[in-house]
């Protein structure tokens, strides 16, 4: 294992490129360091909605499609994202102790490692995906099974880009640096809205690609995004730096982040069977009106999570150093500080979407049936955000203390065991319909937060050693 270590004139230095974690005040730390993240979030839904508002111009066939490829997109990120999210852990974990060396040594094992299996997976998700979209009943339209599938293939070149950058921002936000994460894809996410309109409707001597151009806009974007995120941290300005001399695969670490990573996975792959699961309920309807209905109300829901993401990122990274540096009380200070602050934003967004759902939904389509069925969705779905934000936020505290197993359990229980029978049984066996689907979400959600809380009152997951 690499033993050099960081230089007493760079330790400072790197310090001030982040938040003070283990010693700041806890709310507005909690708060200066979740904005960039928030921020960072925003700008990255911002790749689904310009893809989105270009592909809306070519029908309604072609908004279903991107909701479905989005929802596949996102499964096929689960698997490099809990490896990222792993090695992220161990990285803060290290720098409570203050051994910023080892930090960035598991920092390089991450990154080589999540180059290679990228690529790879990449190849083998390209054989198997018309096998995927069959078995999603996507072949009863074919104009949709068309749009998704050669929009898919083209997001395939952008995977490597895609989970490579997304490891190193986990990496670096581990530090306690959100900024240089949010400047990476606000750069590639203007990269993309330049490029879309380009390739789907052609311009001069470049010709008019549709659904093709939308996908090549965004795996050029991500590629670009991997080499801009490469450089800045080969060149030390993140505060860790690649230790490449004499490079070998680490097994032993190796193994220690995949154990932390597969829960991860396993706990985002929860969320894509639901996910999915709820498209194949909705497809069952009008797959042009409900897919393409549920596409546009997960955008809003997204929008309005995206502060719950971000705090619940600065939470998972506050744990692991904290519990590093053995100062256990601050996590529980911080846990509630971010129940606070979440509960208020999170109401007064709830308000907002059930007021003024219907103008979103109309930016994007004049399909009155679609447009009803968006406000319904988000008028319904609404009352699940705070129950949502709190309960996500603590499974962040459990997982940042290496329980990720213990979180995993919860998601799996509330999302595919709890979540699927109900909004299946509400849709199918009630006169609900399609309201059903969105009634079993937000009691999903209520059922997530009192499991996850009644785990964190246990207090186990703060003896987990990694």
């Amino acid at each position: 294992m690499n033993t050099s270590t960081t230089s007493d004139s760079e330790a400072p230095k790197q310090q001030r490129m982040g938040v003070d974690l283990l010693n700041g005040p806890v709310d507005s730390t909690l708060r200066i360091f979740a904005l960039p993240l928030a921020f960072s979030f925003i700008v990255n839904m911002l790749y689904s909605w310009i893809d989105t508002f270009f592909v809306s111009k070519l029908g309604s066939a072609a908004i279903a499609a991107i909701g479905v490829s989005e929802q596949l997109g996102f499964m096929i990120f689960n698997f490099g994202s809990g490896f990222a999210i792993g090695t992220g852990i161990i990285v803060a974990r290290r720098i409570g102790e203050g051994n910023r060396d080892e930090a960035s040594y598991t920092a390089t094992q991450g990154i080589m490692t999540m180059l290679v299996f990228s690529t790879v997976l990449a190849i083998i998700l390209g054989l198997f995906l018309p096998m995927t979209l069959t078995a999603l009943g996507l072949d009863k339209d074919p104009q949709v099974y068309a749009f998704t599938e050669i929009y898919l293939y083209a997001l395939l070149f952008g995977v490597p880009g895609n989970f490579v950058t997304f490891q190193i921002n986990a990496i670096i936000r581990s530090s306690g640096n959100s900024v240089y994460p949010m400047s990476i894809l606000l750069l590639t996410t203007i990269i993309n809205a330049i490029l879309a309109p380009l390739l789907i409707f052609g311009w001069e001597f470049i010709p008019a690609y549709g659904m093709l151009g939308a996908g090549i806009a965004t795996a050029a974007s991500q590629i670009i995004g991997a080499m801009i995120s490469l450089s800045m941290i080969i060149s030390g300005k993140a505060g860790l730096n690649l230790k490449l001399k004499g490079f070998a695969f680490d097994v032993p670490l190796l193994f220690k982040i995949i154990k932390q990573g597969v829960w991860s996975s396993l706990q985002m792959f929860s969320v894509s069977i639901s996910r999915l699961a709820l498209f194949k309920f909705a497809s069952n309807f009008d797959p042009k009106i409900t897919l393409a209905a549920y596409t546009l109300g997960l955008k809003v829901d997204l929008f309005a999570f995206m502060s719950v993401f971000a705090m619940g990122i600065a939470l998972e990274t506050a744990t692991g150093q904290n519990l590093g540096a053995r100062q256990e009380h601050r996590i529980v200070l911080f846990y509630r500080s971010a129940v606070r602050q979440l509960t208020l934003l999170l109401g007064v967004l709830a308000v907002l979407t059930y007021l003024f759902g219907e103008y979103f939904a109309r930016i994007y389509t004049n399909d009155p049936a679609i447009i009803r069925e968006t406000v319904e969705y988000l008028r319904i779905a609404c009352f699940g955000y705070i129950f949502f934000a709190i309960g996500s936020i603590t499974l962040r505290v459990i997982s940042g203390a290496g329980a990720a197993a213990r979180s995993m359990m919860i998601v799996f229980i509330s999302l595919v065991l709890i979540q699927i029978p109900l909004a299946f049984i509400l849709s199918h066996y009630t006169p609900l319909h399609e309201s059903g689907i969105w009634i079993g979400v937000v009691l999903s959600y209520i059922a997530l937060t009192a499991i996850g809380y009644q785990q964190y009152r246990s207090g186990k997951w703060l003896t987990v050693q990694i």
